[in-house]
């Protein structure tokens, strides 16, 4: 029970301090030997357990996912100290520039990666691919910084004027690009805020005639009702005064005939 505690406790401290994605616990062999592996029985567990289709599915599509402000923080000594300070303290939309910026200077093409709002996406293998792109990166920096070193160094004291004004230039050239990312996205942000809203009052102006016409056909509907009971009423008066002259006339035509009767009573007993 000791070792077994011991043993789940280095376990959870080591997954404690990995980045863990997926795990799946695979037997190596079937002697609990250490260190021993059966080929074909880890192989026929990897497929059994759909863990080499878990592997193609994600290699078909973008399994590498990070936020930009991860990705800058784990290369940011390819950054300018201008592009440091927007990495942390500047909106989305730059860091989204530098990622996009970073990876078109690794040599990366378009497919290989999606961009979003906040994170970047990319193949599999995108990561190591980056990280060695990014090591080579870094390495033709050094060199070229080394150059400059020796170029400063035998450069005259106007020449190195110049040449801080070129780097300067450079700077300010880098921080336009950046301000012109921030502006089209504010822009494009401003421009789908208008369609919603246009959208929304698009939306307002049919509700509000549906419930218009809604209330037209109600009132409609009640006039209807209306002019049928007036109509029935109507008719119920009619009849009713029908009914009424009906037994009126039936009246008259009674007494008419009791006066007949009447009068041929005394007509009769004289002949």
């Amino acid at each position: 029970g000791a070792v077994a505690a011991a043993s789940m406790k280095e376990l959870t401290e080591t997954l404690a301090a990995t980045d863990q994605h997926f795990i799946r616990c695979i037997k190596p062999n079937d002697r609990r030997a250490p260190f021993e592996f059966d080929e074909a029985l880890v192989r026929s567990q990897l497929q059994s357990c759909g863990v080499l289709a878990a592997a193609c599915v994600a290699q078909a599509g973008f399994p590498y996912r990070r936020t930009f402000l991860s990705m800058l923080d784990d290369f940011r000594d390819l950054l300018t100290l201008e592009e440091q300070r927007l990495a942390w303290g500047g909106s989305a939309a730059e860091r989204k520039a530098m990622v996009r910026k970073l990876l078109t200077q690794a040599g990366f093409a378009d497919e290989d990666y999606q961009l979003g709002r906040t994170m970047v996406f990319g193949s599999a293998g995108l990561e190591a691919q980056f990280a060695e792109r990014a090591r080579e990166l870094r390495e033709r920096r050094e060199a070229d910084e080394r150059a400059r070193q020796r170029e400063a160094e035998a450069m005259s004291a106007e020449q190195k004027a110049r040449l801080a004004e070129m780097e300067r230039e450079r700077e300010e050239a880098h921080a336009a690009m950046l301000a012109a990312a921030e502006a089209a996205t504010v822009d494009a942000e401003k421009r789908r805020l208008e369609a919603e809203a246009a959208a929304r009052a698009k939306d307002a102006e049919l509700e509000a005639t549906r419930a218009a016409m809604q209330q037209e056909l109600e009132e409609r509907r009640a006039a209807a009702d209306a002019a049928e009971a007036q109509r029935a009423a109507d008719e119920a008066a009619l009849e009713e005064a029908r009914r009424e002259e009906e037994a009126r006339l039936l009246e008259a035509a009674q007494r008419q005939r009791a006066a007949e009767e009447q009068a041929r009573g005394p007509a009769e007993k004289a002949a």
